[in-house]
């Protein structure tokens, strides 16, 4: 069900959710920007095996926060398009809009805070399912 207008939100509050995902948008782009720039000074392999063991540790840190990074973008992209198209807001299980305070603390949210918490149970008890099978 697709709203022009999510209950509750005004298109000023609309506009300033878009400027904050815009703008945390542009700092993840800029961090893995300057994440590729590091890693291309850092090509170089040392000659020390404790070297080696920490540059190699440096980089799988580096590579995961990326990764992060990439996922948290592509959250707030989809989030972007929920505002274009007249859904922000509204969560996207229950269609029931979504607390302001949720919102503001994380705009890219997709889900109400019981629905969120019921996906976060199912995958939880999907993790343990698949543990015991091993």
């Amino acid at each position: 069900m697709a709203h022009t207008l999510v209950e509750g939100l005004t298109k000023a509050q609309l506009e300033k959710f878009r400027e904050t995902l815009i703008a945390k948008a542009d700092g993840l782009r800029e961090n893995l920007v300057a994440a590729k720039a590091g890693q291309a000074l850092r090509g170089e392999r040392l000659a020390d095996v404790d070297d080696q063991a920490v540059q190699s540790h440096e980089e799988w840190i580096i590579l995961n926060r990326n990764n992060i990074d990439v996922m948290l973008l592509r959250e707030i992209n989809e989030a972007l398009a929920r505002v274009d198209n007249g859904t922000f807001g509204e969560c996207m299980e229950c269609e029931e809009p979504i607390s302001g305070n949720r919102l503001n603390a994380i705009p890219w949210a997709k889900y109400c805070i019981g629905c969120q918490e019921e996906i976060s149970a199912r995958q939880e008890e999907d993790k343990a399912k698949a543990e015991r099978r091993r």
